[in-house]
Order: C-alpha cells, then sequence, then structure tokens
C-alpha cells in the first residue's frame, strides 16, 4: 500500500510539474501591431502579448496566417486566440477579451488622381472598397450600410487593385486598412497613394476561444494589468513611435 501511494504521489508531482500546454495565438501581417521581419514576428501588440505570456508563466505558440483562416480558427479552437482585433459588439459573446493590447487607427486610400470627395461615412457607398475578409474594418463599414464591399485574404493584395482597369472585376476606387502600417503595406505603391480619409481610432485586443479556460484568460489579464501598473506598456509602444510619427 506504502509503495502504491509514494507512485501515485509521485505520478500526480510530475503532472503538477509539466509545463502547462501552449496556447497558439493567431496574427496576421497588421504592422506595426503585427507584422513578421525578416523570419521573426514582431510588433506592438505582439511584443505585448508575449510578455503577458511570460508574466502569466502561460506558453504561446504563434501563428502567422490569412485572417480569414485564422478568425474562425479562433472561434472554434479549444486553445486559440486571435489579435489584434477590435471588439465590436457583434462580437463579443464570439470571443473572451482580454485588453486593450494596443490602438490602432483605420484609414481609407485612394489613388493620388482620385478626385472624389470624402468627408464622412454615406461618401463612401458610391465606392467599390477593398477589405480583408472577417476583418473588424469591413464588418464595422457594413454596420454602417457601406456593403460596396470586395473582400480579399491578405490586405497586401489591395494596393495593386486600386491601378486595376476599372473594367475589372478585381478592381477598387478605395482600400481601407490600418492607417499607421499602410505605407509599409503598399510597399511599392505607397508613393502613388493618398490618405482620403480618416474613420476612426479603435482600441485593439486579444480575442479568446470560448472553450480557453477562463482562468487561464484570467492569468493574462492580471499579467496585463501589471503592465498598465509599471510602465511596461509605455515602454513597448516608444519602440515603436516611428510608425504613429504623423507624415
Amino acid at each position: 500500500m506504502r509503495i502504491r501511494s509514494l507512485l501515485a504521489a509521485a505520478s500526480l508531482a510530475a503532472v503538477a510539474a509539466a509545463p502547462a500546454h501552449a496556447l497558439t495565438m493567431i496574427t496576421e501581417e497588421n504592422p506595426p501591431l503585427n507584422f513578421t521581419e525578416g523570419a521573426k514576428l514582431t510588433g506592438y501588440a505582439t511584443d505585448v502579448i508575449a510578455e503577458m505570456g511570460r508574466r502569466a508563466k502561460i506558453p504561446l505558440k504563434f501563428d502567422v496566417m490569412a485572417w480569414s483562416k485564422g478568425y474562425p480558427m479562433a472561434q472554434s479552437g479549444k486553445d486559440h486566440c486571435i489579435y489584434s482585433t477590435a471588439r465590436l459588439p457583434a462580437r463579443e459573446l464570439q470571443f473572451q477579451w482580454v485588453g486593450p493590447v494596443a490602438f490602432n487607427r483605420w484609414g481609407v486610400f485612394a489613388r493620388k488622381d482620385f478626385a472624389g470627395k470624402i468627408g464622412a461615412l454615406d461618401d463612401l457607398k458610391p465606392h467599390r472598397i477593398g477589405a480583408v475578409t472577417f476583418d473588424a474594418k469591413a464588418d464595422f463599414l457594413k454596420e454602417n450600410s457601406v456593403v460596396n464591399l470586395l473582400l480579399v485574404e491578405k490586405d497586401a493584395d489591395n494596393p495593386a487593385r486600386l491601378f486595376l482597369p476599372k473594367t475589372d472585376p478585381n478592381h477598387i476606387d478605395l482600400w481601407v486598412t490600418s492607417l499607421f502600417g499602410a505605407q509599409r503595406t503598399a510597399g511599392a505603391k505607397a508613393s502613388d497613394l493618398k490618405l482620403v480619409y480618416t474613420i476612426r481610432d479603435v482600441p485593439s485586443w486579444l480575442a479568446c476561444s470560448p472553450y480557453v479556460p477562463k482562468d487561464t484568460v484570467g492569468k493574462l489579464a492580471a499579467a496585463l494589468a501589471s503592465m498598465n501598473q509599471d510602465g511596461t506598456m509605455t515602454k513597448i509602444a516608444l519602440n515603436y513611435e516611428k510608425f504613429f510619427a504623423p507624415r
């Protein structure tokens, strides 16, 4: 009996000492919040979330993929979260939310020869607008009756579509994207584009599947709270200051 008890105790101790199962953090190319530089994933929100995992002692695995693939995966996966995303009312019950982990600004871009005047959301309605599937910016526009959206899986595909012939079914007049990262996303096309409308400033969140244990989500939230208190969030933001400077 004593031997069996010792073996059972040893077994329980081994289980307790085993590392927790890693959470998969899904993200996309969305500078400056989350993006790859060379082979390394970096960004304002990426750095915040990595530090949250370290403080919470929760192993994190990062996976970069198209938003159209990652978003439904994060909704249904038992150990999946996605970032950076906006916390819209229609999404509230689809995820467990931790944040804000960063802040974003949404903008609308056009070719430099675009002659239209965009002063309000209603002015977007006559135009063909490029956006990303399952993206919060597209959802927000739809909620505001701007429905002439042509969706793609990767935001980097949108700038070139502005230069397609108007007869091409993939042509767009406008591109809705993250204002701070638009130049990097547009690449060689950046110098031929202009900002025509700023939609809004938006807090960006980490959204975890409903199946992730609430205790795990709570530990991540506590870690983020400690980062806000000790100045870590400000320090991380300063590392990306060049992206947020006026152009």
